[in-house]
């Protein structure tokens, strides 16, 4: 269990609550079986790949198969998080709120992980408002590469789930910020990044 300085250092993230995976918006029962079954299969395995990317044309369900996809991780136990881009939204469209909203969810899954990054927000105010590059080496790069060398990783594979990335800041950020991803995903082998966009 966390103590009470490490949850009120972890609140520094301020992850976004309304980008994270709510039930409903899934697929209707028996339908996309198909791409539904081949995501699945890749994340329990099927692909050495560490990055499933999905994309299609405006209205063509993606945000949905991303919400069934957030289902049924978290039915078995396998979500590290998730942030579901919104255009019309201004926290769910800034790209700097995207990676400390995903570690504040990894932080509920992983105690090891929780532990570093409580430890990294206590000497450090500004995680969240730092470059992607900065957030991504404090919030990831070290931690994971700390629970890599003591081989303290979870038992199961997690999965980070991050919906419409078209809709989140410009060209430039958003090309970053799928570059921070891949990273993310390259770092070890317990923590893979499905994502969706145009």
């Amino acid at each position: 269990t966390r103590s009470l300085e490490q949850s009120e250092a972890l609140k520094k993230l301020y992850p976004v609550a309304a980008a994270q995976f709510s039930q409903g918006n899934a697929c209707m029962e028996g339908t996309r079986e198909a791409p539904l079954g081949q995501i699945m299969a890749w994340t329990e395995g099927a692909s050495p790949s560490a990055t499933f990317w999905v994309n299609g044309l405006a209205g063509s369900g993606k945000s949905t198969i991303a919400a069934t996809i957030c289902e049924r991780l978290r039915a078995k136990g396998m979500l590290a998080g998730s942030f579901f881009c919104k255009r019309d939204a201004p926290d769910q469209r800034d790209p700097k709120r995207v990676l400390p909203t995903l570690s504040s969810m990894l932080t509920k899954v992983h105690k090891p992980y929780s532990d570093l990054i409580a430890e990294a927000l206590d000497k450090e105010d500004n995680i969240s408002t730092s470059p992607l590059s900065y957030q991504v080496s404090t919030l990831f790069t070290l931690p994971l590469s700390a629970i890599k060398k003591r081989n303290d990783g979870p038992s199961e594979t997690v999965i980070f789930v991050v919906d419409a990335l078209d809709e989140c800041g410009d060209d430039l950020s958003r090309t970053q910020l799928a570059n921070c991803l891949c990273q993310i995903a390259s770092l070890v082998d317990w923590l893979k990044v499905f994502v969706t966009s145009r």
